[in-house]
């Protein structure tokens, strides 16, 4: 007799103490569909492409190599049928074996969004458990927090980065000059604006070149040296070309738009023993992947555990005191996920972007502790006293935000002109 092929289905204690990355899942269904039927289909379906006793299918193999359903939870709980047929909703957790996969993205990614979960269901992807075996096989953040404020040289308190505006459309040279009138008001990081790349008009070295020029003529004058992060999204053949142009010519950190180019090309990136500064991983495209409740994967796994596993030592993303929508919840998630505790892998530094000046700065740093980033566009170029005053604002924030003084006490003293302008002018 033929040797059953067991049920894709196992118990929590298995599965959550095994060699397997537990997915969570939200589903959405009618009621008269047989979720745990449906999640049984989802977890082989995913995995060996069926639980049918097919030809070359083994029990083996089934067991070794096979997803599994760890638990189906109905929102809200239910026992009994409904008296009105409709739409469903629930937690779904399939166990998906280490055997499975190699430290590498597009095919994680293809066994937890792509097949079933893409075609045959509305799913969305809320939640991952790595085990530590899995786990070790990245690397992770090269600096971590910790490295990031030493490669800074600075005390801890928030970073300032400000992105060049308008964003694009100007020559390096252009481009240099203002660099300089940012870079005058002491913030820490000038990056490109994420549309803002390599051109046929201002080329990846041209910039770096230029820009790291006035850098050090700035430091000469002012004693603070504000370093460039220059933007190398491109095809990921390209990408790599650019990352090791931008260090040749003396690049001192680098940005991808990670979502748009892919984690695998920023894991490849940031693996490369030749690239040994901070990436930045900018998150513009994401929320095409994460707005929908009932698709895609969310926030805190894109933005937070994704990011950080995929080498990015800095990772943006939005802060719930702009006009984006934001929950509030989620940033804080976002900056779990990037900071808590994570086996073997460095914590990476929360970058929040979106609305920030002082004020919005100081109720983020009520929120996250001042070991953060900030990016801050419009409040530093659009002061009412220019780009430099306007950066120098921020900077006063932050180092006050950092030794916990309060920005409205702070700003009565001399020489806090430029910050109480900012804290009147943006509440």
């Amino acid at each position: 007799m033929k040797e059953q092929i067991p049920p894709p289905v196992i118990l929590p204690e298995e599965g959550f103490e095994g060699d397997f990355i537990i997915a969570t899942y939200f589903f959405r269904a009618t009621s008269d569909i047989n979720v745990y039927d449906k999640a049984k289909t989802f977890a082989a379906g995913q995995t060996l492409g069926t639980w049918l006793p097919v030809p070359g299918i083994t029990p083996e193999m089934s067991k070794k190599y096979g997803g599994k359903v760890v638990s189906v939870y109905d929102i809200p709980p239910a026992e009994l049928n409904p008296d009105v047929p409709g739409e469903t909703c629930h937690i779904i957790q399939i166990a998906f074996p280490d055997e499975n996969y190699l430290p590498q993205f597009p095919m994680l990614l293809t066994t937890l969004l792509g097949n079933d979960v893409s075609t045959s269901a509305q799913v969305k992807l809320i939640d991952l458990k790595f085990s530590k075996k899995f786990l070790a096989s990245f690397k992770g953040p090269r600096f971590g927090i910790d490295g990031i404020y030493k490669y800074f040289n600075i005390e801890r308190r928030p970073l300032i980065i400000n992105m060049i505006k308008p964003c694009l459309g100007y020559s390096a040279r252009e481009g240099a000059e203002i660099f300089r009138s940012i870079a005058l008001g002491g913030v820490d990081i000038i990056k490109d604006d994420e549309l803002f790349a390599d051109t046929s008009y201002s080329t990846i070295e041209e910039r770096v070149r230029a820009y790291t020029a006035i850098a050090k003529q700035v430091q000469k004058q002012t004693g603070h040296l504000t370093r460039y992060c220059v933007n190398i999204t491109d095809r990921p053949d390209r990408m790599i070309e650019h990352a090791h142009r931008a260090v040749n010519a003396g690049a001192e950190m680098l940005m991808i738009n990670f979502v748009a180019a892919g984690l695998g090309s920023l894991h490849a990136i940031t693996e490369d023993p030749e690239i040994t500064i901070p990436v930045l991983a900018h998150f513009a495209t994401a929320g095409s992947m994460t707005e929908s409740p009932y698709t895609g994967l969310s926030t805190p796994l894109l933005l937070g555990k994704f990011p950080r596993l995929a080498g990015a030592d800095l990772s943006m993303c939005s802060s719930p005191y702009s006009t984006y929508p934001y929950l509030k919840s989620r940033y804080e998630q976002v900056v779990n996920y990037l900071r808590l505790p994570l086996g073997n892998i460095l914590p990476a530094m929360p970058v929040i972007g979106g609305g920030v000046h002082p004020n919005s700065a100081e109720k983020i740093v009520a929120d996250l502790g001042k070991e953060i980033t900030l990016v801050s566009g419009g409040a530093i170029i659009g002061h009412p006293d220019g780009p430099t005053e306007g950066a120098k604002a921020m900077m006063q924030a932050a180092i006050a935000l950092g030794r916990g003084i309060k920005l409205n006490e702070i700003a009565k003293e001399k020489g806090y002109g430029s910050l109480k302008k900012s804290l009147d002018e943006w509440q």
